[in-house]
């Protein structure tokens, strides 16, 4: 005799405030969910939040935010789905870490420091960035830069780097203005002082 199959799925209208860092969800997994957007780049009941939970008093970031789509609202999913977005002037910050990311241009136009190379990203471009890769994005231009970031669920940490960590990719003048925003406290020759290094970061 055949199993019964509810015709009766559970239905998520309005998702559950997103989770704090690191927070298990016990919510039970929505059979399905439609979230519309509201404006551009917005979307309903999906709080416009800062980039990292921690303060930046060494401005290691500037002008950024973060929106998670999917993720923490009981799917049955192990990824998250993040929409940052970087105001004109502003970068997120230069870090590395175990796990990788997978990232897509939507709006605007942006750079990302990729190890030892930097690149234009626009719209539809996409970028893979893989475990322990230094990495950074940029919005150099006069309007604001936005991409989708989708990460493993559980993960590693950040790893904040600084400008005196990557002293080889300071020296190469297409990748300084990356690493060096306006705003740092510099010595001569263009290096941050702050002392300190990371290990097992590719491009450092």
């Amino acid at each position: 005799m055949s199993e019964a199959v509810s015709l009766s799925p559970t239905v998520t209208d309005a998702p559950s405030p997103p989770a704090s860092a690191g927070e298990q969800v016990t919510a039970p997994s929505p059979a399905y969910r439609l979230t519309p957007s509201t404006a551009p780049f917005r979307w309903a009941g999906v709080a416009v939040a800062a980039y990292q939970q921690a303060p930046s008093p060494d401005a290691d970031f500037a002008g950024i935010t973060r929106q998670t789509l999917f993720g923490r609202l009981g799917e049955a999913i192990g990824f998250e789905v993040r929409y940052f977005e970087i105001a004109p002037g502003g970068w997120s910050a230069l870090e590395c870490h175990e796990h990788a990311h997978a990232v897509i241009g939507l709006r605007g136009v942006g750079k990302v420091l990729l190890g030892d190379t930097v690149h234009t990203l626009g719209f539809l471009d996409v970028v893979y960035i893989g475990p322990h890769c230094v990495h950074r994005l940029v919005n150099d231009e006069a309007t604001p830069f936005g991409f989708l970031c989708i990460v493993d669920a559980q993960r590693d940490r950040p790893r904040r780097l600084r400008p005196s960590d990557v002293p080889k990719l300071l020296d190469d003048p297409a990748l300084a203005p990356i690493i060096l925003r306006p705003g740092k406290e510099t010595v001569a020759g263009g290096k941050e002082t702050v002392a300190g290094g990371q290990d097992g970061c590719a491009g450092e």
